[in-house]
């Protein structure tokens, strides 16, 4: 008897490899597919500007006073609320919500690219119906690129509402400065700077020492699991 039970305890060092390389090879396949899914560029083109997600951050800091879209002031959204426009947003071509023509006509539509709330984030008024969430790339003008980020609410007059947006840049990017919004007149809007746009393309970004040694880091441990997994064969 303890021979057999001697004997099960040998055995099991194998199946927990078996299992373990299993377990690796099952996230690694999540891993890559998530990857592409955040990856993958916007437009089919090689002179890709966009990926399809990006990821909000920073929002939450500090109060937010937004502004109708046709420049009127509305209520202050305090920081708690605030924080709930952080998340993850994805590039939505098929995007409509009937008050967006107020703000963007139909016939600019094409000028305009449209990222909407994904995961982790949620519009300030989660009461009214048909409420959504978006972040908003615009061209209005050559050489005028900028982002909004917008709350659209059915049946709501002051929608979409208008919540921060960046500053204007030469060319399409998602790297830029945000600021508040102001209905104009004296009120000048000021930086937000907490707030800004990530993306999967800044993990290939090699900027920073961090990412460097992150870098090392994985191809380290790869080699060290695939050194592993021939001792275990």
């Amino acid at each position: 008897g303890k021979r057999s039970l001697v004997n099960t305890h040998a055995a099991n060092p194998g199946a927990m490899s078996g299992a373990t390389q299993a377990l690796v090879a099952t996230l690694a396949i999540v891993f890559v597919l998530v990857l592409m899914w955040a990856m993958v560029p916007t437009e089919q083109t090689l002179a890709f500007t966009f990926p399809n997600v990006v990821v909000l951050r920073g929002f939450g800091s500090e109060a937010i006073e937004p502004i109708s879209f046709d420049n009127n002031t509305l209520p202050t959204i305090e920081t708690g609320q605030a924080s709930r426009f952080n998340g993850i947003y994805q590039f939505d071509p098929l995007f409509y919500h009937k008050s967006l023509d107020r703000f963007i006509p139909w016939e600019d539509r094409e000028k305009a690219s449209i990222w909407s709330c994904t995961m982790f984030c949620s519009p300030a008024n989660t009461t009214a119906p048909d409420v959504k969430l978006a972040l908003v790339h615009t061209t209005p003008a050559e050489k005028k690129n900028l982002w909004y980020l917008l709350e659209l609410r059915d049946g709501d007059a002051n929608s979409p509402v208008i919540y921060a947006r960046s500053k204007f840049r030469k060319y399409p990017t998602y790297r830029v400065p945000w600021m508040t919004v102001t209905p104009g007149g004296d009120i000048k809007p000021h930086d937000l700077q907490e707030v800004h746009l990530i993306t999967a393309w800044d993990a290939f970004r090699f900027d920073t020492p961090l990412k460097w040694g992150c870098t090392v880091a994985v191809i380290a441990g790869g080699a060290l699991f695939w050194r592993s997994r021939r001792e275990w064969d």
